[in-house]
This record gives structure tokens, sequence and C-alpha cells, in this order.
């Protein structure tokens, strides 16, 4: 099969792999639709070869089964949760693997760039119909990411909500918000995205260095309910804080973000600061329904699709966010 592989900083390469095969309990999927996540940077700066390939948003069709797997048939189309949990505990059991105990990465489900994959029977779930490749592949983080932070940020009709960062999560965290009733303010550097999250549902659409002033403004002084930080930018933190009103939560949607904070400026406004990681299954399946009543537009930031050989000529402008560029899948 061609996979994408790292070679060093800046080198993608389309290559030869073996095929792989289901162990006992996994299935083998070929790769229909696969998304290119900003978490997929790493393989852009890599120092020497590897023989890891990325990509985790994945839907496909069901190639092979391992031994003992009755849940799935071969030819069903499936959407993968990548987060690998050990499959026993009561968190892997309600598909809620975001919560197992022993997670430490070393059974997430990755090689969406590359034509073949095999993932636990437990990961898969069926695509309904009405639903394709594409929007499978960008349901669990794409959407799931962003939905069960909302979940936590007690977001409705009578709710200011401020989503900072409009890049795919963000996006999503727009439609979803708006979805839910509440009213949504939209903050990027990047005017374009702040045009699109306009046209996801966004009441208003602001620059970073219009906060906290522009989100007192139209919240009669008071300040947001809620901000979704999805940008994982720690300088943005500040004026996020500074945009709630009194007893609001911020919730840390984008990773990676070093901050700090005196601990008297939550006590005395009566803050919180809340947190939820990727998708659990019920989250995704709640998402189809969402899609399939026609609540959400699962493609509304989509603005690339490419092929697998296109990869290496197109990643650097994907993790670069050139002009245009919000969200790209990898049709095969």
């Amino acid at each position: 099969m061609k996979v994408i592989k790292p070679f060093g900083p800046k080198d993608l390469r389309l290559v030869d792999a073996p095929i792989p095969e289901p162990n006992p309990g996994f299935v083998r999927v070929k790769v229909r639709a696969s998304g290119i996540c900003g978490s997929d940077k790493w393989i852009w700066s890599v120092t020497e070869p590897t023989d890891v390939v990325a990509g985790h948003e994945v839907a496909g069709e069901i190639d092979k089964l391992g031994e003992g797997v009755t849940s799935f048939a071969v030819g069903d189309r499936v959407m993968i949760n990548n987060v690998g949990g050990c499959g026993v505990c009561p968190a892997c059991r309600a598909g809620e693997f975001v919560f197992c105990p022993s997670w430490d990465g070393s059974r997430d489900v990755n090689n969406g760039l590359g034509e073949y994959l095999v993932a636990p029977a437990r990961n898969c779930m069926k695509l309904l119909p009405g639903l394709d490749f594409i929007d499978g592949a960008l349901i669990p983080d794409n959407w799931g990411t962003p939905y069960s932070n909302i979940k936590c940020g007690q977001v409705g009709i009578g709710k200011d909500v401020l989503v900072n960062g409009c890049g795919p999560i963000g996006q999503a965290a727009v439609s979803l918000c708006k979805m839910l009733g509440a009213y949504v303010i939209a903050v990027d550097p990047v005017e374009y995205r702040r045009q699109m999250a306009l046209k996801n549902g966004a009441d208003r659409a602001f620059s970073p260095e219009e906060l906290p002033d522009a989100a007192r403004k139209v919240s009669d002084g008071l300040g947001v309910h809620t901000v979704l930080e999805c940008s994982g930018n720690g300088n943005a933190y500040p004026n996020c804080l500074n945009s709630l009103r009194i007893g609001g939560r911020l919730i840390a949607v984008g990773e990676h973000a070093n901050f700090s904070v005196c601990s008297s400026d939550l006590i005395r406004r009566s803050l919180g600061i809340a947190a939820s990681w990727y998708s659990t299954m019920q989250s995704a399946a709640e998402i189809m329904q969402m899609a399939l009543s026609g609540r959400i537009n699962l493609r509304s930031f989509l603005t690339h699709t490419i092929k697998l050989e296109d990869v290496p000529g197109m990643f650097g402008s994907i993790m670069n966010c050139d002009e245009g560029i919000v969200k790209c899948v990898v049709v095969f």
C-alpha cells in the first residue's frame, strides 16, 4: 500500500509499506477519507526518518475482520475514534476512551495518511445512511472535540459565548453554539476566518486586539458567560479571562497553551476554568444525528480535498494556514 512518511524536516514522501493484518478484536479499514489536523504538524519537523504514519481523522470501509469480531461485516462504512483505551475498564466499555485511566497514547489509532489501517473494533462506528466518508472523517475530532467542551460550558439560549480561534475546531464550535441558541462572538486574527465564522452563525466577529472591550460592549458591559479558547495560544488567555462576566467559565479547547493566572483573579470574580478532551462514541453518535436532521453542516469549514499523492506538496501550506485554507481532507 501507499503511505506518507516523513524523512526529515519538511520532507514528506509517498512510499510503499506492507498492508497490515488485524489482530483478534481488530478490523482492517480501507481508508476513504482522512482529515489533516494541526496536531499532525510533528511530521513536518522530524529530524530523521520514521516509520510512524500520521493521520487520525479517518473514515473508511472495513476490509477484513480480526478473530472474534462479530459486530461488523466486511464492507461496512465506519468512522474511527482514534483514542486507544485499554478496552476493559468501565470508561472503555462505555465508549469513553478519553477517560481510560490506562491511556498513554500507545494504543491510539493512526495511519490515516496511508491506504489501510487496523483499529480496535470497539473504536469503529458505522456511518449512517446519508453521510459519506468525508463527513465521517470530520465527526469525531473536528466536531466531537468542541461538542464535548461545549457540554461543560453551560452553553444555551440566553448565553453569550466567545469562541477564540476560528480554525476548524473553532468554526465547528461557532456552529454548535449557535445551534444551541447562544449569542456567539467569534475572535480570530485572520479576516477570512472571521468572515467564515459569520457565515457559520457567529453574531459578531472581532480581532484579538479588540478584546476584552469588544466582548464587554456587546454584552451590556457585563462580559460573556463562556469563552471557548480554541487557539491553543497562551497569550490569548488574559484577554479571554477578562472578557468573562462574574461567574463566567473559560473552557480550554486548544492544546499546548502555557499561561499563568493569579488565583485571586479567579476567586474574586467567581470564574471557572474547565476542559474536555476529544470525543466519546456517544458524542459522535449525537453529532451524526444533528447532521442528518440538518441542524449542523459538517462541511461548513471544509475548504480543500486532495489526493494522497498531493500531501507532500500541500502539507506546508496547510500547517501555515495559508490564505483560504481552513480544513483539508485527503480523499482516497
